[in-house]
């Protein structure tokens, strides 16, 4: 059983000492339980409209027109860079990624560096002025 049915339960037996009153279940009867709440009292007769024909026919074929314009024209335009730079564009391939390897996410960054020298000396020196002025200095935000 659930964390917070055993709470809700444990809750409920309180009450129910706290009051002198017992807590019962509704009947079957009481909840509706075959009530659909978007019937009427005439029943649920939405659904038992006629259904209109849509005068159209929904089950159509799709013409394949072939590659876009836009992207025939991209891959021309490609064919032309890669002459006048005389060189394949290429991506994916192993001697690309070897070629455009960042070396930089190979480098570990300490983001919490131990401070060196003066600056040591001024965080000391800090905490000592606050612990004499029983005041802690705000980092300044801007």
């Amino acid at each position: 059983m659930d964390h917070d049915i055993k709470v809700s339960l444990h809750n409920q037996k309180n009450a129910e000492t706290s009051l002198g009153k017992e807590v019962t279940m509704q009947s079957a009867a009481d909840i509706h339980m075959e009530s659909d709440p978007i019937c009427n009292s005439a029943g649920c007769t939405q659904y038992k409209h006629k259904k209109k024909e849509r005068g159209y026919d929904i089950d159509y074929p799709v013409p394949d027109l072939g590659v876009d314009r836009d992207i025939i024209a991209n891959h021309e335009d490609l064919k032309v860079a890669e002459g006048i730079v005389k060189h394949t564009f290429t991506v994916g391939s192993d001697e690309s990624k070897a070629r455009w390897k960042n070396p930089a996410k190979k480098t570990e960054y300490d983001y919490s560096p131990k401070l060196e020298g003066e600056m040591h000396d001024a965080a000391v020196n800090l905490d000592l002025v606050e612990n004499q002025l029983h005041h802690k200095y705000e980092p300044w935000t801007f």
